[in-house]
This record gives structure tokens, C-alpha cells and sequence, in this order.
């Protein structure tokens, strides 16, 4: 009896100190709860776009090409400017490509009017012959003219027929080279090689026979589906041969260290020729992702201040909690709690607002990230590899962040407790 009616004296007194601290100082600790609660649903937010945004990036980064990237780079040169017209200008190419190409350290050289990644685009309205267009973008095509071995030079693999060479000057029969999605497009069911494709603009037209097929090429746009495109010999554009071009050079050895010798030998041609600064495929891409690589350092560091706020908040709540629970901690373990059920009774406590503030943090996130879906690439915006990821680690961060205090509650002398007020 007396056993029995201390135990119903210890209950008493433990609800008596759990109204004590759900009074003046219990309501302030609510209120710093919701405020944790607040801290972790906005820090998921943050992580999730830190981690959207940078598997972005990875994503961007890891596209293929269709080419190897590295050892190439990309020299403009303006023909026109300084006064090559007609004849001369076919010439002019024909001259720098041969003392590129004789370069000590350069595999190739090659030229297009577009260039890899230089902004520049080419499009006109097409005839295809065999295929009827029933919508707008079944009209049109975009292009580009290049150089002889344009193709073995970027490293582009021709998949049927030949890349247009020295034979195909602008008094031989037109041709072109086609791409997979091009073929896709206008052949799906006929043998692209031998039939032709008309290049119109207002009343002029270039009918081109098709030689060769070549496999998908990323120059302009790392994102979206490769578009379809043709390739038509440089002397044989339907405004003449090429004005200006960018020459596509790829080295043996680091193509940083052929800068200065590009330059002299374009120079050595002619002075006066205006010359873009000599630029690396690599560079290109960088600038690419540029953006997508800011907002992924920004989201990370917001994503890394959010967590550090969250387990700082749930750090002090926690502590204050356990400083306002010494005397019941105490008599818990006077009855013969051992240290695993006082860390386990903090860290439950922690988990039930790691829990709410997910919850919420969740309904944040499926509205946050449908405004930046258009920016990412390879992923949804409810992509599920990282929001699970952003979860265990706001989970474990905050987790580590309770242990703290519950490791120390458990350290509490139960005799020193229960004489606490």
C-alpha cells in the first residue's frame, strides 16, 4: 500500500510540473516551437532548391555533345570588313584553313558560318522532297554552312553518305548533309540519301541534293530536343560564299598554348582582318551555365544558412525545455529511468517538430518549386530522389542538432535534480 500510494504521488507531481511549464513560461516555450516548426518548413524549402538546382547543373553539365568537347577551340574572322568580296573570299578560307591546318600542334581545321556556341543561328523555309508539311514547324529548317572536313575536324560522325569536301565548289551540283532529326522529321520512312531539299528565301531558292546523314550535334543549346538541321558546303550558300567564319581548330596539346600562334598566322594572311579573341569549346559551355551555376551557389548558401538557423532553433528551444524539466527528469530517473528513455523522451519531442515543419515545409515546396520548373533540366520539380535526399538531411541535421541537449539531460544527477527549481 505505501509502495502503491508513492507512485501515485510521483504521477501527481509530474503532471503538477507538466501544467507548471505549460503556464507562463510554457507558453513562450510554445511559441518557440511554432517558430522552429516555421524555421524547418522554410530550410526544406531551401534545400530542395539548392538540390534542384544543382543536380541542374550536373544534368547540363553531363549532356553529350555528339563530339568530344575538349581540345577544340573557336577564332572568328571577318572577311568582309576587310574587303573581300566574290571571288576572294572562298580563297581566303581556302588560304587560312591550309596554314591552320599546317600548324606544329593542330590535329584540324575546319570553318561555319555559325560557329560552336558562338549565339549565332541560321533558319530559312524548306521544300523537302517526298514529305508534305502539315504544320509551321514542318517548313523550316535550321542550317549552317561549312568548311571541308567540318565534320571529322569537330568530330561529329557522319552516320551514311560523305561530309561536303573541296569537290563541292559553287559551280558542282548543290548538296547537303542532314541530321538524325532531321531525317526523323522529313524522312521517317524514305532513304534520305539522293533526294533533295529546297532552301527558300522570298523569291530565291537553293535546290540541294542530300549526300550524307550525320548523327546529332548540341553547338547552340545544351537544352530541349537537338533540332533539325542541314549543312551546305561554304561556296555553295544561297547568298554566295561565306562573308565571315568561325574556325573550328582542334589540337593535339592544350589548345590554350596555340592562342598566340592562331593569331599570327591569321594576321600573316592579312593584318587588317578583323579577329574575334581565340575562345575554347569548354569556355562556351561554362558561359552556357553560367546562371543555372549562380542560383545553384546561392540556393546552397541559403540552403546552408536555413539549416544552420533550423538546428540552431531547435537547439535552443530543446535546452530550454530540458532546463524547465530538470525536476521531472530527475524523478524519472529516481524511479529507474536509465539515460537511453531520457534522450529518447528529448528526441521524440524533436522528431514531432521535425515532423510538423516537414509536413508544412512540403506544401511550401510543391508550390516554391512549380515557379522555377522552366529553369531546371532533367528533372521534375517534384523530383523524388531530391526531395527524399532534402528530408534526410534536414532530418539528420536537426536530429544532431536535439541530441545535444537530450545527451546532457541524460548526464543529470538525479539527487541534484530533484532539489532544482
Amino acid at each position: 500500500p505505501a509502495l502503491r500510494g508513492t507512485r501515485v504521488d510521483v504521477n501527481d507531481s509530474l503532471r503538477d510540473s507538466g501544467r507548471g511549464v505549460a503556464g507562463g513560461a510554457g507558453g513562450r516555450l510554445g511559441l518557440a516551437k511554432g517558430m522552429v516548426v516555421t524555421q524547418v518548413a522554410l530550410s526544406l524549402l531551401m534545400v530542395v532548391g539548392a538540390g534542384l538546382f544543382l543536380r541542374t547543373l550536373w544534368n547540363l553539365q553531363a549532356v553529350g555533345l555528339g563530339y568530344p568537347r575538349e581540345k577544340i577551340l573557336v577564332v572568328g574572322v571577318d572577311g568582309l570588313t576587310a574587303g573581300y568580296k566574290g571571288a576572294r573570299l572562298p580563297a581566303l578560307w581556302r588560304d587560312l584553313t591550309d596554314r591552320l591546318r599546317a600548324l606544329p600542334g593542330v590535329r584540324g581545321a575546319t570553318y561555319s558560318t555559325n560557329g560552336l556556341f558562338s549565339g549565332s543561328e541560321s533558319g530559312d523555309e524548306i521544300e523537302v522532297e517526298g514529305f508534305t508539311a502539315t504544320r509551321n514547324n514542318e517548313k523550316a529548317s535550321r542550317f549552317d554552312r561549312v568548311g571541308p572536313e567540318y565534320f571529322s575536324t569537330v568530330g561529329i560522325p557522319m552516320l551514311r553518305g560523305r561530309e561536303p569536301g573541296l569537290q563541292d565548289s559553287a559551280d558542282s551540283p548543290h548538296v547537303c548533309v542532314v541530321n538524325e532529326a532531321f531525317v526523323k522529321r522529313f524522312f521517317p520512312k524514305l532513304d534520305p540519301i539522293g533526294r533533295h531539299v529546297t532552301e527558300k528565301f522570298g523569291d530565291r531558292k537553293n535546290l540541294m541534293e542530300v549526300v550524307g546523314v550525320s548523327k546529332n550535334a548540341r553547338d547552340h543549346n545544351l537544352r530541349g530536343a537537338v533540332p533539325p538541321r542541314f549543312y551546305v558546303p561554304a561556296n555553295q550558300g544561297m547568298d554566295g560564299p561565306n562573308s565571315w567564319a568561325y574556325f573550328e581548330i582542334r589540337t593535339a596539346g592544350e589548345p590554350e598554348q596555340m592562342f598566340a600562334a592562331i593569331r599570327k598566322t591569321i594576321l600573316s594572311v592579312d593584318d587588317n582582318l578583323p579577329i574575334e579573341t581565340p575562345r575554347l569549346v569548354t569556355d562556351s559551355l561554362n558561359r552556357v551555365t553560367s546562371q543555372p551555376r549562380m542560383i545553384a551557389r546561392l540556393c546552397t548558401i541559403f540552403g546552408i544558412v536555413a539549416l544552420l538557423l533550423a538546428a540552431t532553433g531547435l537547439y535552443g528551444v530543446l535546452s530550454y525545455g530540458v532546463a524547465r524539466r530538470t525536476n521531472e527528469i530527475g524523478i524519472r530517473m529516481a524511479l529507474g529511468a536509465d539515460k537511453g528513455n531520457v534522450i529518447g523522451m528529448v528526441l521524440r519531442e524533436t522528431a514531432v517538430m521535425i515532423a510538423f515543419g516537414v509536413a508544412i515545409g512540403l506544401v511550401f515546396t510543391f508550390a516554391g518549386t512549380r515557379l522555377v520548373a522552366s529553369k531546371l533540366f532533367g528533372l521534375s520539380a517534384l523530383d523524388p530522389l531530391t526531395l527524399s535526399g532534402a528530408i534526410v538531411i534536414l532530418g539528420t541535421v536537426a536530429l544532431a542538432a536535439g541530441y545535444i541537449p537530450a545527451a546532457r539531460a541524460s548526464r543529470v544527477n538525479p539527487t541534484t535534480a530533484l532539489r532544482h527549481e
